[in-house]
């Protein structure tokens, strides 16, 4: 027994040494070793859980009940129920209550009657190129209208004003089918804006492009209508740089105000003005050249913003008799409605109809000069009237013998017609700055002139075709 004991210790030392090389030789295959045991161990019991007995699922239970929900009625409430719509549009020239209301897309006729005779509605039509906001239903109802009126006690056109009011318009339709009018005082803010542009095709074009506002286009025409004629002097690549003033209530530019500052280069020459309203000095208020000499002239060089020269003065063959007729003053095409401008202070001795002129205003200035302003559609004067240079005397129209929408222009000197093109020789210039008021010029404009140098010169400035924001 005792050398069977001695052989097993002996064989077992063996086999422990055995063992112990291999660890050492081969750590790695021993660790998978192990390791497989290991798993086979883990397979094994993951079989004896997931195939041993499992205790009873409860029995599923489904509980159904019935709901009945009528939307019929709903869905029809809803298509019954008249939309809202949100409009805007600007007052024209030629708009009556009727056409601006349509616009805005009303057409309810008792609405229509009713509003053509409220006298704020009235008043708002005069007032063109205001804009109009209202809310109308799908039905063509409106339920109210807002729009900016003009404050009669406000300074709007003094440029020195940094406050100024203006009356906010509201009318709200009532369920009796009348309307409630309300006209409220609001306080509005000064601000001025800047903007240059390089003209492509017109003056009109590139203030589009540039930002200004149409109502800045045409006092630029009036201020320097003096020294150029828009219409015939103005090139493609000409420029022109402007400051004007804004009045606004929040962001909304409730008035376009005067202009501040201006520079019209044509061919190569600048024309430029400033503003002056001199305190204490009413009389004195006025634009100026830069160095204090006046830009106003005894006339104007047409009486209209813009517009086209379709027969000039002469000879022509008349295109109402096809025959030869001496012309005696120039047409200029422009769409019915436009407003017609006098050409300098004057008083009013016609305003009627007459044969082939159709509705027509005659002016008569000082110094023995007149001027006719023909087929128009509107009189804005009456006989006898004082009116002043630039005043808006007519809007425009096709009366009389016209074969299409123009204004029939002359200007006679002691009686003769004298061709229109040719007012420049006869307008001299105005009375300079009074000299004690040159140092208070000075300071007042010099801030307005170096806003125009600021501006850029050539490739940056707005062109025509590249649109920008108005305002």
């Amino acid at each position: 027994m005792s050398s069977f004991l001695i052989q097993t210790s002996s064989r077992l030392r063996q086999a422990l040494a055995r063992v112990r090389e291999a660890v050492e030789t081969h750590p790695g295959r021993v660790a998978a070793g192990v390791g497989g045991v290991l798993l086979l161990s883990s397979v094994s019991a993951f079989a004896l859980v997931e195939y041993g007995p499992q205790p009873p699922l409860p029995a599923p239970s489904l509980v159904q009940q019935a709901v009945h929900i009528d939307l019929s009625s709903q869905v029809q409430a809803l298509e019954n129920a008249p939309r809202l719509l949100y409009t805007t549009a600007f007052v024209q020239g030629a708009d009556s209550a009727a056409s601006l209301l349509r616009r805005l897309q009303v057409t309810d006729p008792s609405q229509l009657r009713a509003l053509a005779r409220d006298r704020n509605l009235q008043e708002l039509l005069r007032l063109h190129g205001t804009m109009v906001s209202a809310e109308v239903d799908s039905l063509g109802t409106l339920k109210s209208l807002s729009a900016a009126l003009p404050d009669p006690e406000s300074h709007a056109g003094h440029a020195g004003s940094e406050d100024v009011t203006w009356r906010e318009l509201s009318i709200r339709a009532r369920a009796d089918g009348g309307f409630d009018d309300q006209v409220r005082v609001q306080q509005a803010q000064a601000q001025t804006r800047v903007a240059s542009a390089v003209v492509r095709s017109s003056l009109f074009g590139a203030a589009d492009a540039a930002g200004v506002p149409d109502q800045v286009a045409s006092q630029l025409v009036g201020l320097f209508g003096g020294e150029v004629d828009f219409r015939r002097d103005l090139r493609p690549g000409d420029r022109f740089t402007v400051a004007w003033r804004v009045y606004t209530a929040g962001n909304r530019v409730v008035r376009v105000g005067r202009i501040l500052a201006a520079q019209v280069s044509v061919d190569g020459h600048d024309h430029s003005a400033v503003w002056f309203d001199p305190s204490g000095h009413p009389q004195a208020a006025a634009y100026y050249a830069p160095d204090g000499s006046s830009l106003s002239r005894a006339f104007l060089l047409s009486p209209l913003p813009y517009d086209r020269l379709t027969s000039g003065y002469g000879w022509r063959i008349s295109p109402i008799f096809h025959k030869p007729e001496f012309h005696k003053g120039i047409d200029l095409a422009i769409p019915v409605g436009t407003p017609v401008r006098t050409i300098a202070d004057g008083r009013v001795v016609y305003a009627g109809w007459g044969t082939g002129y159709g509705k027509y205003v005659k002016v008569e200035h000082p110094g023995g000069f007149a001027t006719i302003y023909s087929h128009l559609s509107r009189f804005e004067v009456h006989v006898g009237e004082q009116v002043k240079q630039g005043e808006v005397v007519a809007l425009s129209g096709n009366t009389g013998w016209s074969t299409g929408p123009h204004l029939y222009f002359q200007f006679f000197v002691h009686g003769q017609p004298v061709n229109p093109l040719s007012i420049a020789r006869y307008t001299p210039k105005g009375t300079h700055l009074p000299d004690g008021l040159r140092a208070q010029f000075l300071a007042s404009t010099a801030p307005r002139t170096r806003l125009l140098a600021l501006m850029p010169r050539e490739s940056d400035v707005a062109e025509a075709g590249s649109p920008a924001p108005k305002g």
